[in-house]
């Protein structure tokens, strides 16, 4: 009896190839983590054994904080820890995209719609996206909370492998948070700690930035990413009304960037 399956389907037979080339990478890196089997593929899709379980929620964070910081870890020891989140990551078998590049234009738009009363400037966006290339480096997979499949009987399974960029340490950590609570509502203080400290454990040697000051801006950047998709797919609460730290904090976080280039 063949598995259930399910069927990612692509535009084009090139995405086809990068989600592949995305998702091979990552099974050889030998992560601690849920990765779902692939099947087979066609020139347009993707075709993987159906996993069980539902999106992550409010209760999961820490669980799903700690595979990220397991994937984080073991990609850095796998090479990226040489990388520069500035710069293409070129190996035999993947090619990650820079982190500033594919996302300056993009946050500096959203940032001028949002207007004077954003927590960033247009100024601390250019520095932030500079200042990333002096930082740890990691992966961004898009952590939203129906990329991850949990169930009671086994740790998190990551799904979706078309978005996969270079990018610091934190930074997918930060989606995780933004687009939980955008999705659910507020984050209790003791959550947000809680997977903060799950990620940082697997991060022995970058433990000083999965700080709060890091993430604070990082959290804006998915804020303004996220926003266009407000009132859909699930996102239905404004980040700055589920925010769980003061706004002031993020203006104090963000101004470190250019006082430090």
């Amino acid at each position: 009896m063949s598995p259930a399956r399910f069927i990612k389907r692509y535009r084009s037979p090139a995405e086809v190839d990068t989600a592949l080339a995305h998702y091979r990478w990552l099974l050889s890196l030998g992560a601690d983590v849920g990765l779902p089997r692939l099947l087979e593929h066609t020139p347009w899709t993707l075709e993987f054994e159906h996993v069980s379980g539902r999106a992550a929620e409010l209760g999961d964070l820490p669980a799903v904080a700690s595979a990220l910081g397991r994937l984080h870890h073991t990609a850095r020891q796998r090479g990226l820890a040489q990388a520069m989140a500035n710069s293409r990551y070129i190996t035999s078998d993947v090619i990650l995209d820079a982190f500033a590049g594919p996302r300056r234009r993009r946050l500096h738009e959203l940032c001028a719609v949002q207007g004077a009363g954003a927590p960033l400037s247009h100024e601390a966006i250019g520095a932030w996206l500079d200042h990333a290339a002096m930082l740890p480096v990691a992966l961004y997979k898009d952590a939203n909370p129906r990329n991850v499949l949990v169930a009671d009987y086994r740790e998190p399974v990551l799904v979706d492998f078309d978005s996969l960029t270079l990018a610091p340490v934190g930074y997918d950590l930060a989606k995780l948070l933004v687009t939980t609570a955008m999705t659910g509502g507020d984050l209790p203080p003791r959550v947000v700690e809680e997977t903060i400290t799950a990620y940082a454990q697997e991060l022995p040697d970058t433990l000083d930035h999965s700080r709060r000051t890091e993430l604070t801006v990082w959290a804006e950047f998915h804020h303004l990413l996220t926003l266009p998709y407000l009132g859909h797919h699930g996102y239905r609460y404004p980040w700055p009304a589920v925010r769980p730290w003061p706004a002031g904090e993020v203006h104090d976080a963000a101004g470190t960037a250019e006082r430090n280039l």
